[in-house]
């Protein structure tokens, strides 16, 4: 069914999100909590609330949240009464006085002690997985288009159709930036070249054209929440490239989540110190975005993912912003005895690569008429990399990732990840900013949600800081004011 209508008639009633993160389960509750609208098809929910002519209101918190912490925890979403369900997620709907209530929970299913410390990974039965999650998905004789990287993910996934009969439909997309840290065409080029698969480029240019915002402003119309991916920028780039409508798109995110979200060896020791300093979170609330110290107050939880604006910054651009300190107080408390490689994994997985890496390919699918496939959210090869001994998968020790695709990368492609390196960046998204900063200062002072003289002081406050340190923190801040003013100013959800 795609779509479910929940009257008190139907409850109770429990409600699941997707175990490894394939299709989240959205949920809309009208206002009389008399009815619940709830379908894994985000955009056929969406259209029907547009239909019936339901308001979507931005919610105070979700958006407080957005802007401290780059991301919206599930189950909220950045609309009042609308929910999402994700890795973890369920929800049971009772009844009382006669009006609906929903419970929210979450239990995360990866932890790595229960992992089989004798189960080793076999390369035929991880290929054979792997290309049924994609055919699963694949309906006709379109073209297919896998977003290629210099990573270990997308490569594993080109080279599991480049052994199938998907070959021939197949064409390897890698972004050129001339002006990003690394440039990883070339690579993915070599290894498309290796496996005969098609290739091609998808080059930056030093200028963009005219109608540039407009194709920006066009995009953006068709994006239901807010994300910030900076990568956004150059959608409309591949767009212009490629024949996307009709065809399938293959991304190689989400996986971490059951293969090992590794940290850095630095955020591993920063979290064992940081907490013992939470009592100063008050003053810390209170100090200037992206200031050195913002960092060394944050919680365990916090630590696990991106920085964003303080407390303090954010009610001086919006005016009905919450604080999100208390919020990540219990979720840590929660998390006290966790290790941190599985705090790692659920704090990240569960809310910063839903929210924004996975979302932001739903979204570019779904605004140029692409079916997109995420073969690494299969539920069945889920299932399978977390039954695996830990030591086959990362090294503790040496903070190393996926210690088997590496070798699965060297044996079958001739490709050491370990001495290419990790390709970071491989698009400068605060260029392209700069690029478009007059018509991004006017998405500024058009954007209804900021309180317009405070939002405008605290750019050029934030990017005098970018130029003078170069730090990126300030560029990603830049970045995250334009992409939230692109979205509250143009899309068609939130505009109706």
């Amino acid at each position: 069914m795609k779509m479910e209508v929940i009257t008190p008639r139907d409850t109770p009633k429990i409600l699941r999100g997707p175990l490894a993160g394939k299709d989240p389960f959205y949920l809309f509750l009208f206002p009389k909590k008399d009815k619940v609208l709830a379908s894994s098809y985000l955009f056929l929910l969406l259209e029907d609330l547009i239909k019936n002519k339901e308001v979507l209101r931005v919610n105070d918190f979700g958006f407080s949240f957005l802007l401290q912490s780059g991301f919206i925890p599930p189950p909220l979403t950045i609309f009042e009464n609308f929910f999402v369900l994700y890795i973890g997620d369920w929800v049971e709907i009772q009844v009382e006085e006669g009006r609906l209530k929903l419970n929210f929970f979450h239990q995360y299913p990866f932890f790595h002690a229960k992992r089989n410390p004798q189960k080793k990974a076999e390369v035929q039965e991880i290929f054979k997985l792997l290309l049924s999650a994609i055919k699963k998905e694949f309906t006709d004789f379109k073209p297919i288009y896998l977003f290629q990287s210099a990573g270990k993910d997308s490569n594993t996934l080109a080279l599991v159709l480049a052994r199938s009969d998907l070959k021939d439909l197949t064409t390897c997309i890698t972004l050129k930036d001339p002006f990003a840290k690394k440039d990883e065409s070339e690579v993915a080029k070599e290894l498309a070249k290796r496996l005969g698969l098609r290739h091609e480029v998808i080059e930056v240019p030093n200028r963009l054209p005219p109608d540039y915002p407009n194709l920006l402003q066009q995009y953006f119309s068709q994006i239901p929440f807010p994300c910030l991916e900076g990568i956004q920028l150059a959608y409309p780039l591949y767009a212009q490239n490629l024949n996307l409508k009709g065809s399938y798109l293959i991304d190689g995110s989400g996986n971490d989540i059951y293969l090992g979200h590794v940290p850095r060896k630095i955020e591993y020791q920063r979290q064992k110190v940081y907490p013992k300093f939470n009592f100063l979170r008050p003053l810390a609330e209170f100090l200037p975005s992206g200031h050195p110290w913002q960092k060394c107050f944050y919680t365990r939880c916090e630590l696990a993912v991106a920085t964003g604006f303080t407390y303090k910054d954010t009610r001086r651009i919006y005016s009905s912003a919450l604080p999100v300190y208390p919020y990540w107080q219990r979720e840590d408390q929660k998390r006290k005895s966790y290790d941190y490689f599985d705090l790692k994994g659920e704090i990240w997985g569960c809310n910063m690569e839903y929210f924004n890496v996975i979302q932001k390919a739903r979204f570019l699918a779904q605004a140029y008429g692409a079916k997109l496939i995420l073969p690494w959210t299969n539920e069945e090869v889920a299932l399978y990399f977390a039954q695996l001994s830990e030591d086959e998968l990362f090294d503790r020790k040496n903070f190393k990732n996926k210690l088997f695709i590496r070798k699965i990368l060297k044996e079958y492609l001739d490709f050491d990840v370990d001495r290419v390196g990790k390709f970071s960046y491989p698009f400068n998204a605060y260029r392209f900013l700069l690029l478009l900063e007059d018509f991004a200062l006017e998405e500024l002072k058009a954007c209804p949600l900021w309180e317009k003289k405070e939002v405008l002081r605290l750019y050029q406050e934030i990017k005098r800081k970018a130029e003078k340190t170069g730090k990126k923190v300030f560029k990603t801040l830049l970045l995250r004011l334009f992409l939230i003013s692109l979205w509250a100013n143009h899309s068609k959800y939130l505009r109706t």
